[in-house]
This record gives structure tokens, sequence and C-alpha cells, in this order.
């Protein structure tokens, strides 16, 4: 039955093609080249429709992918201005109630490959009293390689080296054409250095002999955090910012006046003068927890009594100390033998970072 149908519908196909009763007059070949051109105007058109369909399906699929890739470009041009906006009226007095400055403690070593004692127990400070995410060490150093008993001290501690993440940075030659006092070229170069660095990642700045006493993280809430203590121009020594903090940007701009002859006069004073003498509220004014004040540095080595644990940080001007400290000619430099019986504050800060740390269990290893 079913051989039967097929071979009636084959006898159709071809009669409507080729059919059996030709008209008056015309031939078998006339009728053969009009059902093959019949055919061929079928398939053209089953062609057609298959093309048709396919360039419908390519443009919608454009035409979706344009959309949504357009929707995209919005969103982030609306989240770009809505960062550039965030602290238009942002209030540096109150701050907010989550952190929007990241984690990570930043240090600049320029020229400086071997880790010393007030290094390594600096480090550790910053490490146990405030607990970062990570430390991004910025540096010059040859293939970011440092040495000395102290490095490899922190290479032996897995906690603190597994947090710790070696940058190339090279110290600025020049600031907007104007070259850097050759004589003062890594002090003026790390100033341009550390505000340029916040610009691009944000966090927490240190000295490098800048010792954490307390866990900072109330300052992650401003859009920048610095020290600016009465009567005085602002301190660079520890700086916490959000890395679109307004200040940054203007901070960097004013050196368009660079003065190469005074020590502090871009980094500290004209930023104070220039800025935010007029714009205050552009910072979160931080006075003396930040232990910038040189009295407070002075007293580590010469008063005995001093309460350093109110402080939240306190730079230890250890590159100073031989025109400030009355006793240095006594202790020109510091080990964990020398503080072991030394009996000014910073003693007590050192003898404290020798314990947490276990560094004499690491040094009866003979590193």
């Amino acid at each position: 039955m079913r051989m039967r149908d097929l071979s009636s519908r084959s006898r159709s196909i071809s009669s409507q093609y080729f059919p059996l009763n030709l008209p008056p007059g015309e031939s078998s070949l006339h009728s053969l080249r009009r059902g093959m051109l019949l055919l061929l105007r079928s398939s053209a058109l089953r062609n057609l429709l298959r093309t048709s369909a396919f360039f419908l399906f390519f443009g919608t699929v454009l035409m979706m992918a344009t959309t949504l890739l357009e929707g995209t470009f919005r969103a982030f041009r609306e989240l770009r201005h809505e960062e550039e906006l965030k602290f238009l009226y942002f209030n540096n007095e109150t701050g907010t109630d989550h952190f929007i400055v990241p984690n990570i403690i930043h240090l600049i070593r320029f020229n400086k490959t071997e880790f010393s004692f007030v290094d390594y127990i600096c480090t550790q400070a910053a490490f146990r009293n405030h607990r970062p995410d990570h430390f991004y060490i910025h540096t010059d150093s040859p293939g970011g390689k440092f040495n000395g008993k102290y490095w490899e001290l922190i290479e032996r501690d897995l906690e603190l080296r597994s947090r710790i993440r070696i940058l190339p940075l090279e110290p600025p030659s020049e600031i907007y054409g104007q070259q850097l006092n050759p004589e003062w070229r890594l002090y003026h170069g790390g100033d341009i250095a550390r505000i340029r660095t916040m610009m691009k990642y944000g966090g927490i700045y240190l000295d490098n002999d800048v010792y954490v006493i307390q866990n900072l993280d109330k300052y992650r809430k401003f859009e920048i955090a610095i020290n600016w203590d009465e009567g005085q121009f602002l301190g660079t020594q520890v700086i916490i910012a959000n890395r679109k903090a307004r200040f940054l940007p203007l901070w960097l701009d004013s050196y368009r006046e660079y003065h190469p002859e005074i020590w502090y006069y871009n980094a500290g004073e004209r930023p104070t003068v220039e800025i935010l003498y007029k714009h205050p509220e552009l910072v979160h004014r931080v006075k003396v927890q930040f232990g910038a004040d040189f009295d407070l540095s002075y007293n580590l080595y010469t008063y005995k009594e001093f309460d350093w644990r109110a402080l939240d940080t306190i730079h230890l001007m250890i590159n100073h100390r031989h025109y400030m400290d009355p006793y240095y000619n006594v202790t020109p430099f510091f080990d964990e033998n020398v503080v072991k019986n030394y009996p000014y504050p910073f003693g007590g800060m050192a003898r404290e970072m020798v314990a947490a740390s276990g560094m004499e269990n690491f040094i009866d290893k003979k590193i």
C-alpha cells in the first residue's frame, strides 16, 4: 500500500515538472526545459529563504550583543561618575559606618636593600598590632630582593611573609618637568611616590620607622586621615586614604610650583597653606595620635615615664637620633641585644616585638 502511494506521489511530481500530456505544438524537449526551469526556481527560492533566515538570526544576535555592550558601557560610565562624586558631600569628621580604605600597608624603600633591626621591629608592629591583609613594599631594589639578617628573619616568619608583595618602583627624578634636587631626590621623590601610591591603590602608607601601636581600622572609615597637629603643617609619615580621596590629586598638583631648595615645602607647607587652610573638610584631621610631633619622638629616647601606649602610631625618627638623642653616643645603633637593657621607652617597644615575633627562636636556629 505504501509503495503504491509513493509511486503515485512520484508520478504527480514528475507530471508537475515534466508533464506527460504535452500542450499542442510543444515538443518533449521544450517540456523538459520548462520543468528544469521551474525546479531551479523552486531551489533558488528555498536557498533565498535559508539565507534570509540566517541573516535575520545573525542580525538579531548582533543587535542583542550591541544592546548588551551599550548597557554595560553605560553602567560602567555611571559607576565611574558615581565614584568621582562619592566624596563630594562626604563628612570627614564623622566618616562612614563601613570601611572605604583597603587594608593594605604600603612601605616605600628607595636605595635600601638591607633590612635593619628597626625596620624589622616596625614591620612586626604593623603586622601584629594592626593585622593588614597585605604589605606592598615598593622598591627599586634589583630584582625586588632584600638582604641581611633581619630580612631573613622575615622570610622565616611564614605568616608575615605570606602577606608581603614586592613591587618595583623607581624613585622619581622630576615632577611636572622640574628636576628634583639631586641631593634630596630620594626624599623628595619618596614624598611624591607616596602620593602616587595612594592614588593608585589606596590603603595605609607608613614611613619605614613608624611603629604601629594600636589597630588603625577606625581611620579606614574616612576619605583620608592624615596627621595635622595644631599650629603645624601636615605630617606625611602616616597616610590612610581611599584612592579617590579628593585631597590627593590636589596635593600632587601643588608640586607644579616645586621648590627644590626647601626640605619640607612641597610635602607639607604648601599643601597645608594652599589647600587645607582653605578646605580643611577634605581630610580627617588627626592631632597627636599619629605621633609625628618632634617632642613625642624625643621622649622615646629620653623620658622613661613617657606613655607611648596612648598613641595609635609613633614616628621613631630613627635617622634623626644623632642630633636629637642626648644619649646617642652610648647607643648609636639598636639590635636585639642592645634593647634588652635599654632603659627608655623604645627599649620596651622593641622588646615587645622581639618576644611577639619569636625572633630569638629563629636566631637560635642559626640563620
